[in-house]
């Protein structure tokens, strides 16, 4: 079951994630993964691993006096619940690995399918969950140097400087040391597990919400800025590797969200966390959703403050409320968040392409999610911040986006006083303004609001471009997708000549798909608003270069009637384009090229079959064209080395032109046997 951690690339994008609930039997509901099961956590026995959640209730009966079971657990965890699993550990003899106790009783251990069968079956088993992976699922513009305030830090109203009375706690793949990031202290939610990720997706996050200017150039700073954050790893694998992972699992993200629990229980003071993943499991009545509504809820009886939340909506452009929590009330205390360009749009597929485009640092994704349980939208598109070895980077994805609530509400509580998650929430609700010309609703500081403008731009196939080449001969399409348009003018350019003009067209067209002539050439995109108040352009420029347009051998032979044979191609299968002559008598051979500038000819030896062999002379440089005459070649299977012997021999013309145009022809022959 994958866990999408927001950022736009963190992982790959399948079909929607799904989770099956089996209700065949009666008893606790169990959930499985639908779909690619490849990332369902098994042992070398075959044991599926399962996140057990258990009722609250069954612990009433457990003694809470009682010394703790010699469980290995720590002594921060609840003394009942950990009877409750030790109970549950003699009664079916599992053996849990791992246990949560304030965001709700579970545990994690490997199961057989008759252990699964009994435990729905007990009165104290609430559900039972498959564990499996977890991926990190011009308005405004990027201003100073040293430091950069980031185009995303001044659409909300920022930055601002912290007093550090609140903390943020980051729930992430673990975030690293960094000089922009003073105020960081980093845990491992998984035991024996490093407070860094291998993965600097959680230093990313934390920069937006707290960094800090340092010396170094192009330095950015945060939302709020030096913010005390607490980066809660709950990714696996310490050292940056190519291949590490991007993600968690299900079972290691409730650890996570039991430390954060028992850190905000001790610190007495209201939480901020960011979540940048997701997954169909933080869905309400699954195990990580009800475990979001827990970490959210004040408990005064255990002296648990709450948590606002503030969770991204996923990369996949489709509905959010499959990949994040989806009971939307506007005073839990948790919100979920979509990105925005910087021209004010949410973040869609152009042109049919992946918007979130992040390599080769992260995986490209789709676009942000959207639908009823977006909240509210934030900055998450080319937006910069902290990466690894005192680094900066530019990432996309909603992973983004949820940093930017996060900093806000940080602000809002420190300068508010407030106590509250739902004070938090309807703060940073008061704050949100509407961008005219967009669909989406951002948190402002300031309350400033400005309008959306159209975002354009231009591809050629599958591909955005700027400028691009092509030869002449290729056939091309040079199409336009806009967001937040209402139509839209088109003026093209060749050799910086007018060409054509269009106007008044749909936000989305095809310009052209044919070959076009060698020259300069300059496509110019204007799209507009509904309202007619907002403009924006995008441009592409192609050079199109001269190709060699042909090539090709002509043989005249005993095999070809003593006429002259044209062949072209280039194959390396030896019974093509294949000619013979007999002994003694002449043949005649000569190649000829169009739009090339100079040619290569090798002749090859080869053994049976073979697709190669030695070669046996290169000419050089050569004319374009050339008449070898008329020649009575021997029988290449006589000639002694190096010329022979050989079954065949491959004549391999290849032609090119100072545009970088290459064309090649190949002939076998031999001599009858």
């Amino acid at each position: 079951m994958v866990l999408a951690v927001g950022i736009g690339g963190a992982g790959h994008v399948a079909a929607a994630p799904t989770v099956s609930m089996d209700t065949v039997n009666a008893g606790a509901p169990v959930f499985r993964a639908s779909g690619d099961t490849s990332t369902v956590r098994r042992d070398a026995n075959g044991r599926t691993q399962y996140l057990v959640d258990l009722h609250d209730a069954a612990t009433s009966r457990m003694p809470a006096s009682a010394a703790p079971p010699s469980d290995g657990f720590s002594d921060a965890q609840d003394v009942t619940a950990r009877h409750l699993v030790d109970d549950l550990r003699l009664d079916f003899g599992v053996l849990p690995t791992a246990m949560t106790s304030f965001v709700g009783r579970s545990f994690t251990a490997f199961l057989t399918t008759g252990q699964v069968a009994r435990l729905r079956r007990d009165a104290r088993v609430q559900r039972l969950t498959e564990n499996g992976a977890v991926e990190l699922s011009a308005v405004w513009t990027n201003t100073g140097t040293t430091p950069t305030t980031p185009w995303g830090v001044h659409a909300v109203g920022g930055p601002r400087v912290s007093s550090r009375s609140h903390t943020v706690y980051l729930l992430d793949t673990g975030a690293a040391p960094h000089s922009g990031l003073p105020f960081l202290d980093r845990l491992a939610a998984v035991p024996g597990q490093s407070p860094t990720g291998c993965y600097p997706h959680a230093n990313h996050v934390a920069g937006i919400i707290g960094a800090r200017a340092t010396t170094v150039p192009s330095s950015v700073v945060g939302v709020s800025s030096g913010a005390a954050i607490v980066s809660v790893a709950v990714g696996r694998g310490g050292t940056a590797t190519a291949g590490c992972s991007s993600g968690s699992d299900v079972a290691d993200v409730a650890l996570g969200l039991d430390l954060i629990y028992s850190r905000i229980r001790a610190s007495g003071r209201v939480g901020i966390v960011n979540i940048s993943m997701n997954s169909p499991h933080f869905n309400e009545g699954q195990t990580l959703g009800d475990k979001l509504r827990i970490l959210a809820t004040p408990n005064p009886a255990v002296g648990y403050p709450g948590a606002f939340i503030a969770q991204s909506a996923g990369n996949n452009h489709a509905d959010a409320c499959v990949y994040a929590y989806n009971a939307t009330q506007v005073s839990d205390g948790i919100m979920v968040v979509g990105a925005i360009d910087d021209n004010g749009q949410p973040v869609a597929p152009l042109n049919g392409t992946n918007r979130f485009r992040n390599a080769p640092l992260a995986d490209s994704e789709p676009g942000s999610n959207f639908g009823a349980c977006v909240e509210i939208w934030a900055p998450g598109n080319v937006v910069r911040s902290t990466w690894s070895g005192n680094s900066y980077t530019h990432l996309s994805g909603t992973s983004m986006a949820a940093p930017h609530v996060a900093g806000v509400a940080l602000h809002l509580a420190e300068t508010q006083g407030l106590t509250t998650p739902a004070q938090i929430e309807q703060a940073v609700r008061a704050k949100r303004v509407t961008l005219p010309g967009s669909t989406a609703t951002i948190p402002n500081l300031n309350l400033q609001g400005p309008f959306a403008q159209p975002t354009v731009e231009l591809a050629v196939g599958d591909t955005a471009v700027g400028h691009f080449e092509r030869f002449h001969t290729d056939t091309f399409a040079v199409r336009y997708d806009s967001l937040g348009a209402a139509s839209c003018n088109v003026r093209a350019f060749r050799n910086g000549l007018a060409w054509f003009q269009l106007n008044n067209l749909l936000p989305k067209q095809t310009l052209s798909a044919n070959t076009l002539a060698a020259g300069q050439y300059r496509w110019l995109v204007e799209c507009t608003n509904a309202s007619g108040t907002r403009r924006t352009s995008a441009e592409a420029n192609a050079t199109i270069r001269r190709a060699v347009t042909g090539v090709a051998w002509y043989v005249k032979s005993t095999s070809t009637g003593n006429v002259w044979q044209r062949f072209t191609g280039d194959p390396s299968v030896v019974n093509q384009n294949r000619f013979t002559w007999d002994a003694g008598t002449p043949m005649s051979y000569r190649y000829e090229s169009i739009d090339a500038d100079t040619c290569v000819v090798q002749s090859i030896g080869i053994q049976g079959f073979n697709r190669g062999g030695p070669e046996l002379w290169n000419s050089g440089p050569y004319p374009t064209s050339l008449d070898f005459g008329t020649h009575v070649l021997p029988n290449p299977r006589t000639e002694p080395p190096p010329l022979g012997p050989h079954d065949q021999i491959r004549w391999r013309v290849e032609c090119r032109n100072a545009a970088g145009s290459v064309m090649a022809a190949t002939v076998h022959g031999t001599q009858s046997l």
